[in-house]
């Protein structure tokens, strides 16, 4: 649940490494990008509801994960973000109890699966300095992997987004500095006929150091709509509707941190990002890093070197 969670909230800022700041500008027309990212997130305690670490235990994420841009338009561009694989294992002495019938999944190896697919349109509705890009997005699981355990791969639901990017250069005032703002809510399918729904939102400052190299500060935050509040309103174990606490579980944070870019070519861009978690509530205290590779060309272009000059 909790990497659903930050891969969502973050996909707007930290879950690929590689520039994923600056969704406000849109690449020109007939350009598209490639990115590939790898992250490590981790945790060594639970948060309950008061906000007071809990249930230690330590957990682990290694995330692959793969997305794809192109800009149809100079002001409509589509993502597809492909299933992340996702690696998790918890090592701890108070294992997730299992469904009846089916083995600990928190036993101390690790476990792999596909995760969530995610399809994304933004389009730039503005052309002067400040510049506001709305999005809409869905989220859908790619494969029948856990959710029920400490080192879940996610939470499993089908969701919908409505969000919007703004940004701004900062010149004259403070030249090659740029600010971002990202808000989205996020409709999730119902469980139990209960509304889990939640807000995100992300502020991202921003530096040009060289023509190459960009560097910025990161801050989000989530708000749930909904759900349960952890551990007070779970049922009992023994109670079949047990199984479903970590899909509504009500999480709410504030984390920080901080990515930088470098231009290798005029077509490759590699990029680290860091973030940590500074107050929570029915979530984890998550900290992560990620490296990621971005390659940016044009499939036109691509098509006709290919076929070679006309005769």
């Amino acid at each position: 649940m909790r990497v659903t969670a930050l891969f969502v909230a973050a996909g707007l800022v930290f879950a690929c490494a590689a520039p994923a700041s600056a969704q406000a500008w849109l690449p020109p027309k007939g350009e598209a990008s490639f990115s590939l990212g790898f992250s490590r997130n981790s945790a060594g305690h639970h948060i309950n509801y008061l906000g007071e670490d809990v249930s230690p235990g330590a957990m682990e994420w290694h995330q692959f994960v793969p997305d794809l841009g192109y800009s149809i338009t100079d002001r409509l561009a589509i993502r597809l973000g492909a299933p992340p694989y996702v690696f998790s294992r918890y090592k701890g002495a108070t294992p997730h109890p299992a469904l009846p019938g089916q083995p600990v999944y928190d036993d101390g190896n690790w476990h792999g699966a596909f995760q969530d697919l995610r399809a994304e349109l933004r389009w730039k509705a503005t052309t002067g300095s400040l510049v506001v890009t709305p999005l809409v997005a869905i989220v859908a699981p790619a494969s029948g992997y856990a959710q029920l355990a400490h080192s879940a791969h996610g939470r499993h639901l089908f969701e919908g987004q409505l969000g919007v990017n703004v940004g701004r250069l900062l010149d004259p005032l403070l030249p090659n500095a740029f600010v971002e703002g990202r808000y989205a809510y996020t409709v999730a399918e119902r469980v139990l006929d209960t509304m889990h729904d939640r807000s995100n939102a992300a502020l991202d400052v921003g530096y040009l150091v060289t023509s190459a190299l960009t560097v910025s500060a990161l801050g989000a935050w989530q708000k749930s709509h909904g759900g349960w509040r952890a551990t007070v309103d779970f049922p009992a174990p023994t109670h079949p509707n047990f199984r479903f606490h970590d899909q509504l579980e009500r999480t709410d944070y504030f984390r920080v941190g901080a990515t930088a870019s470098y231009a290798l070519t005029g077509s490759v861009d590699v990029g680290a990002s860091w973030f940590k978690t500074v107050k929570a509530r029915s979530d984890v205290d998550m900290s992560g890093l990620a490296l990621g590779l971005t390659y940016n060309f044009s499939p036109s272009q691509l098509i006709k070197k290919k076929k070679g000059p006309r005769t």
